[in-house]
């Protein structure tokens, strides 16, 4: 067979790729390489087609000390805007976030709510006796949706675990206790994926909840292990991407390690890149995207802290190796006891600051 016969079936095992394959592969490439992929043939310009949705990138939210506003930073603008937050929230502070709403509730108190800071919107939720503190909570979406499940853990004594839930319409918490030993929380490493809460310890072991069946499990695979596993406990994140569970772990200056949750092998997988993700990390709660808009590092993690004169977000890029900037300090201690969060503005987020 000549050369040119070669080349001709490389070029037409290319085009003949399955689209699933195709796109998996676009998946992986900056937005002007998707763009250029695209002309190439039909099937190219499907499957670039297909991954090429620009997200927008979350909003940081923190809370000045003095003031009963909230303030929101928009990575992709450099752009600072603050809200007056309603009376009845004033001192509150927020467990989790996610679809744009807040799981918040007054220090040391379990009356809980969901909050919307851009509509206004409160959700005020049953009142529910805890006996000091929970250890983990989370939800699954917006209240605006019946598929919505608040979800509460914590253990009243050693070997058991006593699970809360609630859903729009109930008018008390449902309860739940199970035989377990997971409890030993440092700080609230929840996400919810595939109709399942996941949850992270200290030990690094991984539980899962699923609201739909009641059912508890506590996984049989091996922690995503660090070298020094006390000094890299000082910034471990759990998020969510599309079914996919990673864990960021962080420690002082020293490059994050990235791990992949592989249930089918039973192991976490260490990556050495988050291939098109853009991961934004906070104690609280983390968010993920892929096309970010152009000016947004992708295959990075943003954590939450504003330097530069409060003008730009630390992040770490993976392509690069670095930091940015490279002159700058998380100092974890004050990062994983404030109330900095990531949150999901809606499409007319503009509009409502």
């Amino acid at each position: 067979m000549s050369v040119e016969n070669n080349e001709g079936s490389s070029k037409n095992m290319w085009k003949d790729l399955p689209l699933e394959l195709l796109s998996s592969v676009m998946d992986f490439l900056e937005i002007k390489d998707n763009v250029r992929a695209s002309v190439v043939c039909k099937s190219w310009y499907e499957a670039a087609v297909s991954v090429r949705v620009i997200e927008q990138p979350p909003w940081l939210m923190y809370f000045p000390e003095t003031k009963n506003t909230c303030e929101f930073y928009d990575p992709l603008g450099c752009k600072k805007y603050t809200m007056e937050l309603p009376k009845s929230l004033a001192g509150s502070i927020v467990h989790y976030s996610t679809d744009g709403w807040l799981l918040m509730s007054k220090e040391d108190s379990s009356d809980f709510v969901l909050f919307n800071p851009f509509t206004m919107d409160v959700v005020v939720l049953p009142f529910l006796q805890l006996w000091n503190y929970y250890q983990l909570v989370g939800f699954s979406c917006a209240p605006t949706s019946s598929d919505c499940v608040v979800f509460i853990i914590k253990d009243y004594d050693p070997g058991h675990v006593t699970i809360r839930t609630w859903s729009p319409g109930q008018t008390m918490w449902t309860s739940m206790q199970v035989e377990s030993q997971f409890l030993d929380t440092e700080h609230n490493n929840v996400v919810f994926s595939n109709g399942v809460f996941y949850c992270l310890n200290r030990r690094n072991l991984v539980a899962g909840f699923d609201p739909s069946l009641s059912t508890w499990n506590v996984f049989d695979l091996p922690p995503p292990r660090c070298l020094d596993e006390k000094s890299w406990n000082q910034g471990k994140f759990m998020v969510g991407y599309k079914g996919d569970i990673f864990v960021i772990r962080t420690y002082e200056h020293k490059d994050p390690l990235v791990f992949k949750l592989d249930l089918t092998r039973g192991i976490w997988e260490q990556k050495d890149t988050l291939g098109s993700l853009s991961i934004f990390v906070s104690s609280k709660s983390c968010e993920s995207r892929t096309y970010v808009n152009e000016g947004m590092l992708r295959n990075s993690v943003y954590f939450p802290k504003l330097c530069y004169n409060e003008k730009r977000c630390v992040a770490y890029s993976f392509d690069e190796g670095r930091y940015h900037p490279l002159e700058h300090n998380l100092d974890w201690g004050s990062q994983l006891s404030s109330n900095n969060i990531w949150i999901e503005p809606p499409k007319n987020a503009f509009e409502l600051v």
